[in-house]
């Protein structure tokens, strides 16, 4: 049976999309935390919240990327496990993808998907890791491969391409229409926010 994933479509976090977290622990950048669905309780869910969209979890698994939470990153740790490492990743020091590290890559250009990232011996480091190049820190591989996540990045994946095949319906966006009243005084047509001040006509107030 195919399983799904809800996406709070609200928001994104970098451009990492958000699901729902398992076991209701709110929302989570990492696939593998995300709540799991049939198609019925996804289907569900999205006529409820037209906001909470469902994604065949197979698509994303096939177009996921890795990433690290710099929240996650202790670097006193790291100092200490630099110390003898084989192999080290270098990062760019003061840019985010959200909260993930961007990498700097073989091209020498930068990403924040931790499988375009460069490995370098662990010489690169130096002494307690104070020789990486201006605007990098090194990483030990070890320590940054076991902190990496599965994501998905907004640009890899395409939500119609996604439901093909499945048989799933999408809730049609409510409009929303805002509320018209008339002015107590000369009664022409004010919004909702005209009722909480003057009369754009006459300048009577009308606030309750």
């Amino acid at each position: 049976m195919s399983e799904f994933v809800l996406q709070d479509s609200r928001s994104n976090t970098g451009d990492r999309l958000m699901f729902w977290a398992k076991d209701g622990a709110g929302y989570t950048t990492n696939l593998d935390a995300a709540q799991r669905y049939t198609r019925e309780k996804a289907t569900s869910q999205n006529e409820s919240r037209e906001s909470d969209l469902p994604w065949p979890l197979e698509y994303l698994m096939d177009r996921h990327t890795l990433a690290v939470d710099c929240q996650n990153v202790n670097q006193d740790e790291v100092v200490a496990r630099l110390d003898g490492a084989e192999q080290v990743y270098l990062y760019v020091e003061g840019a985010w993808n959200g909260n993930d590290l961007v990498w700097l890559t073989l091209d020498g250009m930068h990403s924040s998907n931790l499988a375009d990232a460069q490995v370098y011996d662990g010489c690169v480091a130096g002494p307690g890791g104070g020789g990486a190049p201006n605007g990098l820190i090194a990483i030990p591989k070890t320590m940054a491969d076991g902190l990496s996540r599965k994501v998905v990045a907004t640009s890899n994946v395409k939500h119609k391409e996604s439901l093909r095949g499945t048989g799933i319906m999408l809730a049609k966006p409510t409009k929303y229409r805002a509320q018209r009243d008339r002015c107590d005084h000369c009664g022409v047509f004010i919004s909702e926010d005209q009722r909480f001040q003057d009369c754009p006509k006459c300048g009577g107030s009308n606030a309750p």
